[in-house]
Parts: C-alpha cells; structure tokens; sequence
C-alpha cells in the first residue's frame, strides 16, 4: 500500500501521518491542581519513584521513571534512573530479575551506575531492578518492565490519574510505540458527568487538551494506529474539581444592637474543606464590633451601632481553592440599656450622690430622676438635679425611696433603672409628724422626763426653742454637758403637710411624752406620727394615726393631741398610746391643757 493512500484512508479517524516514536518515553507531568487528598487516584502501574524535588534531610530517593517501557527484540534499550541522597550515593546500578523463556538479554554495565543498555532478541516482558545506596548506609529501589513487542501498535497514556480545575485547560500527555511506526493518534473522551459538555484540543495527536466547566470524573481513551491499520489503545481518568461550594443565609438579617446574632454559612467540596474564615468587611462608623469564632460555620455578632454591617465567609479546600459569600446584617435601634446603684444608704436629711450609666446605639439626649416610691410622711424635693446622669438626693424622713432615672436616646426609645435608697435611722429617739393638709402648720412637741408645762421653758421641744434647722446643732441643753441626750427639731413646716421631726442621739433614761399642736389650721387636719427607738432604722417602732386635729375658732375647737410615752431604760425603749379608754385620742383644747403633763 502506497503512503498517500495510507494516509488518506487514515483521515476517517482523524489521524496523520508520523513518525516511529523512540523506545523510551518520558513520563507526562501530572497536572494536579493541589496536593492530592487521601483517597486520591492512582494507577496500577504507579512509578516505583517520583521526582519529588530535593530530598528531605535523611532521606534516600530513587526514581526509575515509567514502570512500564517499550522496545522490540533485536533493538537495544538504555535504562536510566536517578538516585539523591543528602549523604551522597555510594553504590547504584541496574539488575535483570526475569526474562522470557528461552531468551539470553544482556544488560551492561550491571550494578555499575545510573544508566544500563538492555540487549535482547525475543518477544516479550523484562523485568529490571535499580538499586542505590547512601553515605548513611541507607537503601532502596525500583523497578522497571521492559515490554519488547511485535505486531500491533501501544498506545501509552500517564501512568497516574491527573486532577484539573474547573475552566482550566489540561494538557494530556499521550505517545505510542510500534515496531516500525505509529502513524495516527486519537484522543476520545469515553465518559463523563451528566451534563458536561467538555473540549479537546488536538485530539489527533499524542498531546491533548482537556477543559471541562461540569466537575466530576472524566475517562479520555487514546487509540494509535500503525501502517497496517493495527491499532492499541490506553485510557487515562481525570478528576476535574472546582472551588468550594458555599452558601450564605438570605440577607439582609436584622437584628437589635447590643444583642447576639449567629450567622451559619455552609461549604462543600469533592476533596474536602481545609480551612473556614468569617470577615467583618463594614460596619457603622464608631463600631468597635467583632466577629467569634472566625473558623467555623458558624459565628456571633453582636451590632453595638445602628446600621449596615458586612460579614464575609471564606472556604479554602485541600487543594488550595477559596469561594467566598457574604451576608448583610442590619443593626437595628434598640433602647438604651441603663445601670444604676440598686441600692445606696444614708440618713434622712442626709444628701447622696447616685450616678446613672447608658449604653445605647446612638446618643443619650436626655436624662430625668424621679421619685417613684417614698415612705409615709415624706414630702421631700425631688432630685437635684432632675435631668444630669449624676444627682443628689436628699430623704427627709427615714424609711426606703424608689428612685427611678429615664434615659432617652436620638431615636426617642428610653431605658429606665431604679435606685433604692434606704435613710435609716441612728439616733436612740426619733419622733416624725406629717398632716394632710396643704397651707396649714402643725407642731411637734417633745417634753423631756421633768417637764410639766407646755409651750413655755426648756422642757418642751418645739419650734419656739428647739430648731436646729439653720444652725444644725442642738439648742437645747437638757441634762449631761454634751449634746448626745439634747433633742434636736430638724425641720419646722409652716405650710403644710410636713414633715416635722425630732431626734435625740442617745436620750438619757426616762420618760418621755409626745404631743401635737395644731397651730394654724381650721381642719379637719390628719395628722400622723411615726416614732423610731431602740434600734428601729428604715421602720417606725410605732405609728399613731392619723388623727384629726380641729383648729381654734371652730364649734369643735380640738387643737392638741397627747400621742404617746417614750420610756427609754437599758435594755431599749418602751412606747405607751395615751389615747382614753375605747381607743380615743386623747385631744383637748391647747389652752386649756398647756400646764399639765
């Protein structure tokens, strides 16, 4: 047969015309996209040695290149192979193992070097050892069988499964061997993922290319023809990846500030995750929020400003390839989250300072105090002042207040908090009056255990005698040289409701006796005591009334009231109700009662 006829019969199959290849063919570089992954792909005819590079310290490394060569009898074949060794090579050369039956190979030189020429005459496989050792006394070595073939044509393929990316070209090294000639080549691709729609390049020659945009496994067949039309064929599989697949949630989220939003966003891949990273890529000016964990599926943050906040996910698989997705989050207002003192002492008329904090999205554009609880009896002003984050508060008599500060943000949401403040008391003898009744003026009296009259002298404490309002300091002088038994009238109200209260540090031992004068006021006036002794702080020991006290000038003119005895002794105090026989106050006219007890 001609060659132009051969050749034109050849064109059917896509083939051309060629050359004899040589004996030996170098293996193709594998063109994995990443370090191959447990599980990775292999071949049956794997090389005993691959070049890896450098050797690591300690290691002995030989190559034979393919495992598989190609020859016919009669035709010499050199071997060569490489050996690397940081402790350098002390002993290397090649060794026929086997050989077919009947047949007389030589090889030279043997066990002398790196590169052996192979002399044989039958058909048939020969099987070859390369040997090396080291200066460390290390050994090693690989194999090589020599296919010496007649008749039809060896269509070689990569030893090893190759791996691409998706939309990256591959190049698939392919050869052939005959005994006269290959003359054509043929790359098909003889199966694939549903779907894929591949190319290839060059699919009449011994080197192809391979792209592939669907990931999944592809099986690429080679067939070589020679000139009687005989042919052979090889498949090679490769594994084309991708990048990771990852999903974020729908955005944008919204979530209120200040408190903990989860985001979980998912990656998948064909060889495995290596590595997962979140990122806070924006957020509102002044934000000083972070994400954690940053390596997981799942993350927490927590938005401390209004506004837009972008969170990046990051997956990067074994192979070294990265997808990204992104999720919004909306911080959303919220109201301010307000903290305060839960609880402050002092005693009454006694001012303490309460400071107030706020945390909010925004800005804090006003504060307000109130008194929202206080004991019975007290009149006293609000906090001054009313509208800081820090106050004072002044209790006027003894017992527990609620305070409540409201703090209002740029967005008109508030956040509130409460302060108890309990003014006790820590005087031996205290004595509080308050009435019901505005613009009228009650008076408090105390007479001491000597007293007998009234309104007149030093054994009465009332207003005339007794306030200590503007000096602070008792005015009367009652019985030891020092003020501790003196008794003090801390307020005087003159205009309604009180309070008016009296106290003694430590009261000496004795008797006694409250009373109250209705002063100015036609009535009806419900007036109310409160006495504290022996210990008692924030709770009266007793309590009397209220009781209506009529003033002068009325068809019943009742004015004062005898409330009760105070015996103090050592072991506390003892408090005695005056009131007559069936629970009545005992009340009479101020004029006419003045000089008795």
């Amino acid at each position: 047969m001609n060659r132009i006829l051969l050749c034109s019969l050849l064109a059917l199959l896509a083939a051309a015309c060629g050359t004899r290849t040589t004996p030996f063919v170098d293996p193709p570089a594998r063109m994995d996209a990443g370090p191959e992954p447990d599980g990775g792909f292999s071949d049956a005819g794997t090389d005993a040695g691959t070049d890896a590079g450098p050797p690591d310290a300690g290691t002995l490394v030989v190559d034979c290149g393919r495992s598989e060569q190609f020859t016919s009898p009669r035709r010499e074949l050199t071997l060569t192979a490489e050996a690397r060794s940081p402790d350098g090579i002390v002993s290397q050369g090649w060794t026929l193992l086997s050989s077919p039956p009947g047949a007389s190979p030589t090889l030279t030189p043997s066990m002398d070097g790196a590169e052996a020429l192979l002399q044989q005459r039958t058909e048939g496989d020969y099987r070859l050892r390369f040997d090396a050792a080291d200066g460390a006394g290390r050994s090693d070595f690989c194999e090589v069988t020599v296919r010496s073939v007649v008749g039809p044509p060896v269509a070689i393929c990569p030893e090893e499964a190759l791996r691409t990316t998706q939309g990256v070209p591959l190049t698939v090294e392919g050869d052939g061997y005959d005994d006269l000639m290959v003359v054509a080549y043929r790359w098909e691709i003889v199966g694939m993922p549903d779907g894929a729609s591949p190319t290839l390049m060059g699919a009449d020659g011994p080197i192809v290319q391979l792209t592939a945009s669907v990931r999944g496994t592809y099986v690429l067949r080679l067939t070589v023809f020679d000139e009687d039309m005989a042919m052979g064929s090889c498949e090679i599989m490769v594994e084309v990846t991708g990048p990771p697949v990852v999903t974020c949630p729908e955005g944008p989220i919204r979530a209120p500030t200040r408190t903990p939003v989860e985001v979980t966003a998912s990656a998948t891949d064909d060889v495995g995750i290596a590595s997962r990273r979140w990122e806070l890529r924006a957020q509102p000016d002044g934000s000083g929020a972070t994400l954690s964990p940053t390596d997981r599926d799942r993350t927490s943050l927590t938005p401390d400003r209004q506004g837009r906040y972008e969170l990046r996910y990051t997956a990067t698989d074994v192979e070294g390839l990265t997808a990204s997705c992104t999720v919004e989050v909306i911080g959303t207002p919220t109201p301010p989250d307000v903290t305060c003192p839960a609880t402050v002492t002092t005693t009454p008329l006694t001012s303490v300072g309460i400071t107030a904090t706020a945390e909010d999205d925004g800005t804090i554009t006003r504060w307000r105090w109130t008194v929202t609880d206080r004991p019975a009896g007290s009149m006293g002003a609000a906090p001054s002042p009313r509208n800081a984050a820090s106050t004072d508060f002044t209790p006027d008599v003894a017992g527990v207040y609620e305070l409540t500060v409201t703090a209002t943000d740029d967005d008109g949401m508030t956040g509130t908090c409460v302060t108890r403040v309990e003014a006790g008391n820590v005087d031996g003898l205290r004595i509080e009056m308050s009435w019901d009744t505005n613009r009228t003026d009650m008076d408090l009296h105390l007479m001491n255990r000597e007293g007998t009259r009234w309104g007149s002298g030093d054994d009465d404490c009332y207003y005339a005698n007794c306030n200590t309002r503007m000096s602070g300091v008792p005015v009367l002088d009652w019985y030891g040289p020092d003020d501790e038994d003196d008794p003090r009238l801390d307020i005087d109200d003159t205009d309604g409701f009180g309070p008016e209260n009296i106290n003694i540090t430590t009261p000496e031992p004795g008797t006694y006796r409250v009373a109250v004068h209705n002063y100015r006021g036609t009535g009806p006036n419900a007036v109310t005591v409160r006495i504290y002794c022996g210990g008692s702080t924030t709770t009266p020991r007793r309590t009397f009334g209220p009781v209506d006290l009529r003033g002068r000038g009325t068809s019943t003119s009742n004015d004062f009231w005898r409330v009760a005895d105070v015996t103090v002794d050592a072991s506390g105090c003892t408090i005695a109700d005056l009131s007559r026989a069936g629970g009545t106050p005992w009340i009479e006219r101020y004029s006419t009662t003045r000089d008795m007890r």
